[in-house]
């Protein structure tokens, strides 16, 4: 195993240098944050907002299962670099529990969706379709209102009793894609080797470095998964606008005929084809607010927002005494070790899932996953955690979010039952690694690497060829695990191996096609599976127990000042750093965090390189 070990160490050692460097100019700015706990201990307590009129949702930002830890650093540098906000996030769980209980809400007359801003996937958007078609219920109005709309965020408008678009704007309805940018030319041009080793016919993370245009084989399966999620967004629309499919997904003759009878006009095209109900100024649809739930001092709509109202409402988990399930999150990528938020770490989750064992009051666990993959080491250990889990006798039932793929499906295939809904993407069942070496790039310059050591596996580095024994070595260990991924998923799901080699081979599925290969066991969403588990553990009553890692006071304290003396001060100290280079800091930051962190022992990823 030393070779692996060895491997291990060249992964991470590629970015030390880099992230030495990453976290000085981040650090540099800590300073700045200490200045500013003046400003908060000075700051008093805002009022809070009288719960009346529209439930107002101004969802301008990423919609998640897991809000990603961010360093107040950061929030500061990007403040103080750019005139733009931060970009937020919504809690997916947040949303749907506010929207539920508005509908049964007397102070709640109207629901205002403003989705301008929104980012967010398929399956999570049609859980909040799903939400607001059940607020309709109570006689409640739903408008929806934006300057323009993109896809997804038209697909929750489409949702609304009456849809407002501005007068100058457009809905952006354009389809599903899969594009990458392949570097296989370059890398020959510039003497740069890759290494890939992979298995999975379908296993396409690493074409982009191997090839120059995607492979037969990857268009056949993304074309797949793309018309069915396509088909599925048109259906929904067409369905909620009372229009043919057609009007959704026009073929290009009949966009640009319907677009010159228009006048060019992109609102015009999008009223005269029943995707939205009317053009108004913003005072306009102002107005049409006011006149279903009032007007304030003003002259806007009465209402409350988001945050507001979670703040005024119960909790959606209360605990009252009763016996447990647990819902514990895991989203992101996979990676080795301890891991913040919006990362899944082997040791984090592993950690979280054995006090759930350990927990007398917890009979059952749900594991909500919602990953790409990552980390074959830190998959397997979650797993491990998960079995003992099971063998202590509480039953583990999966909820696949968006994405529960490759590593992300590793974790899951032991569940006694996994729910997803028809378009989460999952399977992908195949393992990659992933390096390269410089030494012939370096040769042209006269720099060469040479010495002598004790056996021929030591003096592995990106400065020198890869031997070949080393490479056999390293396929042989990926074969090996893509073996193991087989045989954990032919286990777990009880399928046959030619059942389980068939569903493998590195393919993405939709969750349709995922319960068809026997993937998936039923469709449904978090609630559903939280149902089954009680199910399961034979509980008549029962209370749903977040499991979340603990956090010492200190940390709590400094996270949470911090943070708001960010926010306090950055309006005094923007443009202290140049916007270019704020946002070119911030972005650095970003691009090399993962890199740092993708940290596998033996340099060996299940992952799905499509699921982002």
């Amino acid at each position: 195993m030393s070779i692996f070990k060895g491997l291990g160490w060249i992964f991470r050692s590629l970015w030390r240098l880099i992230n030495f460097t990453r976290l000085m100019l981040v650090n540099l700015l800590f300073l700045f944050v200490v200045l500013v706990l003046v400003f908060v201990l000075g700051q008093k307590d805002t009022p809070q907002a009288p719960v009346e009129g529209a439930l107002t949702l101004n969802l301008d930002g990423t919609l998640v299962e897991q809000l990603t830890q961010t360093s107040p650093t950061e929030q500061l540098l990007q403040q103080m670099g750019s005139s733009e906000d931060l970009p937020h996030e919504f809690l997916l769980s947040d949303l749907l529990w506010a929207i539920r209980s508005a509908k049964e809400d007397d102070r709640i007359q109207a629901l205002v969706l403003k989705p301008q801003g929104l980012q967010g996937n398929l399956s999570k958007l049609q859980e909040v379709a799903a939400a607001i078609d059940d607020f309709k219920q109570s006689g409640k109005p739903v408008i929806a209102m934006a300057d323009y709309y993109t896809q997804g965020q038209y697909l929750l408008a489409a949702h609304a009793d009456h849809v407002l678009l501005n007068q100058s704007g457009a809905v952006l309805l354009e389809g599903l894609g899969v594009y990458q940018t392949y570097f296989k030319s370059a890398l020959e041009k510039l003497n740069v080797t890759p290494h890939v080793f992979k298995v999975g016919t379908y296993k396409s993370f690493v074409e982009p470095y191997t090839r120059d245009e995607m492979s037969p084989e990857s268009k056949e399966a993304n074309q797949r998964w793309l018309d069915q999620l396509w088909q599925a967004y048109v259906q929904d629309v067409a369905e909620q606008r009372e229009v043919e499919p057609d009007a959704v997904s026009p073929s290009k003759e009949q966009f640009l005929e319907r677009l010159k009878k228009a006048g060019g006009n992109a609102a015009g095209y999008a009223l005269d084809n029943g995707l939205v109900d009317e053009l108004a100024t913003r005072e306009e649809m102002n107005q049409a607010v006011i006149k279903e739930v009032g007007e304030t001092e003003d002259h806007i709509w009465k209402g409350i927002g988001l945050e507001d109202y979670l703040a005024a409402i119960p909790e959606q988990y209360p605990q009252s005494g009763k016996d447990e399930v647990g819902l514990i999150v895991a989203s992101g990528a996979i990676m080795d070790g301890i891991q913040p938020a919006g990362t899944i770490g082997g040791d984090s989750l592993a950690n979280l899932l054995a006090d759930a064992r350990l927990d007398d009051q917890i009979k059952a666990v749900v594991l909500r996953v919602d990953s790409p993959g990552g980390s074959a080491f830190a998959a397997e250990q979650i797993r491990a955690e998960l079995l003992s889990l099971k063998q202590a006798g509480k039953p583990v039932v999966v909820s696949m979010g968006s994405y529960a793929a490759s590593g992300g499906y590793w974790i899951s295939a032991d569940a006694d039952k996994i729910f997803a809904s028809p378009t989460t993407l999952t399977g992908s069942i195949g393992v990659f690694g992933l390096f390269a070496t410089v030494d012939q790039a370096l040769s042209q310059f006269g720099i060469h690497s040479d010495g002598v050591g004790t056996t021929d596996f030591v003096g592995l580095g990106v400065t020198r060829a890869l031997p070949e024994h080393v490479g056999q070595a390293i396929q042989l260990n990926v074969e090996n695990t893509y073996q193991r991924f087989l045989g954990l998923v032919g286990k777990g799901r009880g399928l046959s191996q030619e059942e389980a080699e068939k569903a493998a081979e590195g393919r993405v599925w939709t969750g349709l096609d995922a319960k068809a290969l026997g993937l998936v066991d039923e469709f449904g969403n978090q609630s559903d599976a939280i149902a089954a588990a009680a199910e399961l553990a034979n509980l008549k009553e029962w209370q749903v127990t977040p499991i979340e890692p603990e956090e010492s006071t200190k940390d709590k304290f400094l996270r949470e000042l911090l943070g708001s003396s960010a926010q306090a001060l950055a309006p005094s100290l923007k443009g202290v750093i140049p916007a270019p280079l704020g946002q070119s800091l911030t972005a650095l930051n970003r691009a090399l965090d993962p890199l740092v962190r993708f940290n596998d022992p033996q340099g060996t990823y299940a992952w799905c390189p499509v699921c982002r």
